[in-house]
């Protein structure tokens, strides 16, 4: 009886709420963690040579701490998602947005583009770019529920936006998501 009425309590709380907060060059391993635990989602479609950005090492963890900032996104205490920013003139870049592969589907993507959204508000962007493959449906979809509009679907549009600033990032047959402030209104 005691243990029906302890689930029964457990079920009625709202979700935990998500903790996001910078990360620190020693929380870049589990960063790491948290891009590779989705990398066999991207194989079947993702160029060979552009696994490396989802298989990702202790070289990719050095490199990227440099030139992003990072955010973890925990629950319970768990790290259980990260999203990066970088800034390209007007826009910001989210590189990197990634959930366990437990936590997909559960409202905490939106959640860390929402904080994105609002710091990047504060800090006088323009809006968000990201680029992501036709394939990865799960990200596609989540990203187009947000509010973001497929700007560029060709290798040459995507490469030749804002004077080339996403060819460092570019990977085999991704398209440009653009997220507008302007147009989207205040939405946090």
């Amino acid at each position: 009886m005691e243990t029906a009425l302890l689930q029964q309590r457990t079920q009625l709380r709202p979700p935990s709420r998500l903790e996001i907060t910078r990360a620190r060059r020693e929380d870049m391993s589990t960063v790491a963690r948290l891009v590779r635990s989705s990398a066999d989602w991207y194989r079947p479609f993702v160029d060979e040579k552009d696994m490396a950005e989802h298989e990702v090492d202790a070289a990719w963890e050095e490199k990227n701490f440099a030139r992003r900032s990072f955010y973890l996104g925990r629950l319970l205490g768990q790290a259980i998602g990260t999203i990066s920013t970088q800034s390209l003139g007007d826009y910001a870049y989210l590189g990197y947005i990634y959930l366990d592969v437990d936590h997909v589907g559960k409202g905490h993507g939106r959640t860390l583009m929402k904080f994105a959204e609002r710091q990047l508000r504060d800090s006088g962007k323009r809006g968000m770019a990201l680029i992501a493959h036709p394939e990865a449906t799960w990200a596609k979809k989540a990203y187009l529920k947000y509010g973001f509009e497929i700007a560029a679907t060709e290798k040459e549009q995507v490469l030749q936006w804002q004077d080339g600033a996403l060819k460092p990032y570019y990977e085999e047959g991704f398209q440009l998501y653009l997220f507008e402030f302007d147009r989207a209104g205040e939405r946090c």
